[in-house]
């Protein structure tokens, strides 16, 4: 049975329809920018996503089928999970939790260790049906890793959500996405966040549970 929203919500996506108006939008990219307005309180936003064509339908067969989760941070763990268990119950996990403690931070990052082991993992194993959906919503180090990886010839992700938020290497890992062979949602410059990322995520989630 599906879980009702909370009212709130529901009166605040009503607010924001009648200050967007008509945009031609279908319902499920209707609901992501909904969400992502939602979680950022920014209607500029609409003019900055992105979606490649097969982005909203490979993501929603992914998810019924059992596809996991990956995200770059705890934060955005937490803001997905709750959703996930409400809708599909899917398996969401944060890539830190394969990278080492401490590192130095002048050759890599965290984030982009984390990607890469994980990825590797995945591709050891090589036992899923679909390959993960991955929200990127801080690290573009994170996002860079597994575009190199991609373009090394591993597996590719079912969907990415590439939204890192900042300046340094933000726009351009933003770029290399849009110009990938992965499907993607992009949020373009230098605004996201776990936040949006998440919303994005939740978007679809809820579309793929109906």
């Amino acid at each position: 049975m599906k879980t009702p929203e909370h009212p709130i919500f529901l009166e605040s996506v009503k607010y924001i329809r009648s200050k967007l108006g008509f945009t031609g939008l279908d319902q499920v990219h209707q609901s992501i920018l909904e969400r992502i307005i939602h979680s950022s309180g920014d209607f500029s936003l609409k003019s900055s996503v992105r979606f490649s064509p097969r982005a909203c339908e490979d993501a929603i067969n992914a998810l019924r089928n059992g596809a996991k989760i990956l995200t770059d941070t705890y934060m955005a763990e937490a803001a997905i999970s709750p959703m996930a268990k409400r809708t599909l119950n899917s398996d969401v996990q944060c890539i830190l939790g394969m990278a080492p403690a401490s590192i130095d931070s002048s050759l890599s990052t965290r984030s982009e260790i984390g990607m890469r082991n994980i990825w590797l993992d995945f591709e050891e194993k090589d036992n899923l049906l679909n390959a993960p959906l991955v929200v990127i919503g801080s690290a573009p180090t994170a996002l860079i890793s597994l575009l190199d990886l991609v373009e090394a010839g591993y597996k590719v992700p079912s969907l990415i959500i590439g939204m890192p938020v900042g300046f340094i290497g933000v726009s351009e890992s933003k770029i290399r996405l849009l110009n990938s062979v992965c499907q993607y949602i992009v949020l373009e410059g230098s605004k996201g966040g776990a936040s949006i990322a998440a919303a994005t995520i939740n978007a679809l989630l809820r579309a793929a549970e109906n």
